[in-house]
């Protein structure tokens, strides 16, 4: 009697042709471009790979979105049918989590270097996210220092109208006194999770032979708009009335032009060239300012009111409902220098 032939289920075959397709697919894969750039500068420069490494790739985040669902297009054109069969009545979807664990099932890549793509995968996420945090801080600053720039527009429309009208508006003691700078164009340029009180402090050189508010003898002064550039100038004899007229001050090692407009009730505007604002002094080479960048920026002044800018600074940390960020210490909201340091 002959023995019967065993008949391969033909459903098992599928399956077991299915999951070595799927396999070979997904250790084919093309990865994105921005993993093969940063693995070839870490491999190169024989370093760790930093989270800066990543900015180069990252996009805004709608740019970010379209990009990677143009990568899962793509690579459904380049692998086909994910069943790898040519059945007409296949639908092309694989059902992986049957023959694949929890962790697998997250992964469409299992090539040799599998765990090194994901690992920097998750890095690049962080960085995104830590970028997206950023952004949105900027653009608060932003809002916040373009407030601080209307309200002093609008004394200075006050100024204009008392002009016209023959009143005079006297500029006040300016010895010992700091007013906050505020300018967008700087924000733009500038802003990072460091980023800094502007300031210009006006004083007597010598403190110990002054009285506070004696405008006597001729001023000094300092600006400080971040790490790199600050300069101090003087001497000079401020105005004693306010003026919409340009008060000119050279700095002390007569590199910048620094151009004053005291408007008075505790205003003031300085101009200064994006020469100044770009500078950096400890570069042997520095680079020259962006192109983009405009030819002079405009800061607005208003005098420190220490408990004032702490109230704001509480609402601010009240209203984004997050921890404290490095220039937002306790030291920094309680303490009436806190904000001196930065």
């Amino acid at each position: 009697m002959s023995r019967l032939t065993k008949q391969a289920d033909p459903l098992q075959v599928r399956a077991s042709r299915v999951e070595k397709s799927s396999h070979s697919q997904r250790g084919s894969r093309t990865l994105p471009a921005w993993y093969y750039r940063v693995r070839t500068v870490s491999f190169k420069e024989d370093r760790e790979v930093h989270d800066y490494d990543f900015d180069e790739d990252l996009s805004e985040p709608e740019d970010d979105k379209e990009q990677e669902r143009d990568d899962v297009e793509q690579s459904k054109k380049e692998e086909g049918c994910a069943c790898g069969l040519d059945d007409p009545e296949c639908d092309g979807q694989v059902d992986y989590n049957d023959n694949m664990g929890e962790d697998e099932s997250e992964r469409s890549y299992n090539g040799s270097d599998a765990d090194y793509y994901y690992e920097l995968k998750d890095k690049r996420e962080e960085r995104k996210q830590e970028k997206l945090r950023e952004r949105k801080e900027k653009e608060q600053q932003r809002e916040i220092e373009k407030t601080k720039e209307d309200e002093v527009c609008a004394a200075d429309r006050c100024l204009d109208t008392a002009e016209k009208g023959r009143e005079t508006i006297p500029v006040g003691p300016l010895a010992g006194q700091s007013f906050r700078l505020y300018c967008s164009d700087h924000v733009d340029y500038f802003y990072s999770d460091l980023y800094g009180t502007k300031r210009v402090d006006f004083y007597h050189l010598d403190v110990n032979e002054r009285n506070p508010g004696d405008e006597a003898d001729a001023l000094y002064g300092d600006v400080y708009l971040d790490s790199n550039a600050n300069c101090n100038f003087g001497p000079f004899r401020p105005p004693k009335r306010a003026s919409r007229k340009a008060f000119k001050v050279k700095s002390c090692d007569d590199k910048y032009e620094l151009s004053f407009q005291f408007i008075g009730n505790g205003y003031l505007k300085l101009r200064v060239s994006r020469e100044m604002v770009f500078m950096k002094p400890y570069d042997a080479s520095p680079p020259s300012p962006p192109p983009t960048a405009p030819d002079v920026f405009e800061f607005a002044g208003i005098l420190r009111d220490w408990e004032k800018e702490k109230a704001e600074r509480q609402e601010r940390m009240a209203k984004a409902r997050r921890s404290p960020s490095p220039r937002e210490s306790w030291f920094e909201m309680n303490h009436p220098m806190g904000s001196w340091s930065l």
